[in-house]
């Protein structure tokens, strides 16, 4: 029956179709009200729902059993909804997908039992699945929850650093954002019963396209629009050390270094985001930006052209990885 319910859900007009099934079934408890609407909040706000589609998407590659990925999505969808409450925090953010934070809307000590309940229940759903499936996927998923915390531990410590190599940069981006994408994949073709060659595979498929995501996400905090659904040029206010400021930053020489100092320094908020943005303009960071992702895009594909599945699954993948890339939002 869930499997009829579910066999259309990667058809890329109802990319939303599993999420109205899976939260039908998997329901948050009422009481403690307080903590539970806090819950609700973010996981009804209007999202992407990328990795659990990613997830059934990667089983359904291999010839698995949709029904038996539904609980993980969710799971995944959960956990993923979590570290963005608790990102907020640290962030001091006032708005999630155009909407008032958890933290804002519920208060800081509830923001944090909320996030701290969802790690508690992502693992609950993640690990119903059958029996032989239950150690790989929670081998996999604490090493991806561990590296997401450790990747969002050096985020907090680069905006403190004057300078940040390309390379800190993405292994920081690898284990913030795009491990998780990966792992979803992977978890998604150990249900299907992908060999481990595969699973390799999909995983970098999923780990290149998450770094050539963030790196795009980057660029949309500074140049988005308000679908981004986030103050533009967020990021700059926080002194993230994002992609843009690490191309900035290249070969620069101290006139550029002073320059982007008095950006780091300006008090008037607009004026701070404006001052950077021309900086980033002078420097060409647009053009240099594109071009890191169109490097980091093509060899996820180059990972998905490896896979051992029919080219409908495939193409399947390679659509949903185009979609990604190129939003604009």
């Amino acid at each position: 029956m869930l499997s009829k319910e579910v066999s259309s859900i990667t058809s890329f007009s109802n990319l939303n179709d599993w999420y109205t099934v899976a939260s039908s079934r998997f329901r948050f408890p009422e009481e403690p009200s307080g903590l539970y609407q806090a819950v609700n909040h973010i996981m009804n706000m209007k999202g992407k729902r990328i990795r659990p589609v990613l997830l059934i998407m990667g089983c359904e590659a291999f010839g698995g059993d949709v029904s038996n990925a539904l609980s993980p999505a969710y799971g995944i969808e959960v956990f993923h909804n979590f570290t963005l409450v608790h990102d907020d925090i640290m962030d001091e953010a006032h708005l999630r997908r155009g909407e008032p934070t958890v933290h804002q809307a519920y208060g800081l000590n509830t923001a944090l039992l909320a996030g701290d309940v969802m790690m508690m229940f992502a693992y609950r759903f993640i690990s119903d699945v059958p029996q032989p499936f239950i150690k790989p996927l929670l081998d996999l998923f604490n090493r991806t929850a561990t590296q997401v915390m450790e990747g969002q531990q050096m985020d907090m410590e680069f905006e403190k650093k004057l300078k940040v190599n390309e390379g800190e940069y993405l292994t920081m981006i690898a284990y913030k954002t795009s491990v998780l994408l990966a792992a979803a994949l992977q978890m998604g073709a150990i249900i299907g019963g992908a060999d481990e060659s595969d699973q390799q595979n999909i995983y970098e498929f999923g780990l290149k396209l998450g770094l050539a995501f963030q790196i795009k996400d980057d660029y949309l905090d500074a140049y988005g629009d308000e679908r981004t659904g986030k103050r533009k040029g967020g990021d700059i206010l926080q002194n993230k050390k994002t992609f843009l400021v690490i191309a900035a930053l290249q070969n620069a020489n101290m006139d550029d270094i002073q320059r982007y100092q008095n950006c780091l320094h300006e008090s008037d908020s607009d004026k701070k985001v404006n001052k950077m943005l021309q900086f980033f303009a002078d420097r060409q960071v647009p053009a240099l930006v594109e071009d890191r992702m169109n490097q980091l895009y093509l060899e996820s594909l180059a990972s998905l052209d490896k896979l051992s599945i029919d080219a409908i699954h495939k193409d399947s993948l390679r659509q949903m990885a185009s979609m990604i890339y190129h939003r604009e939002y």
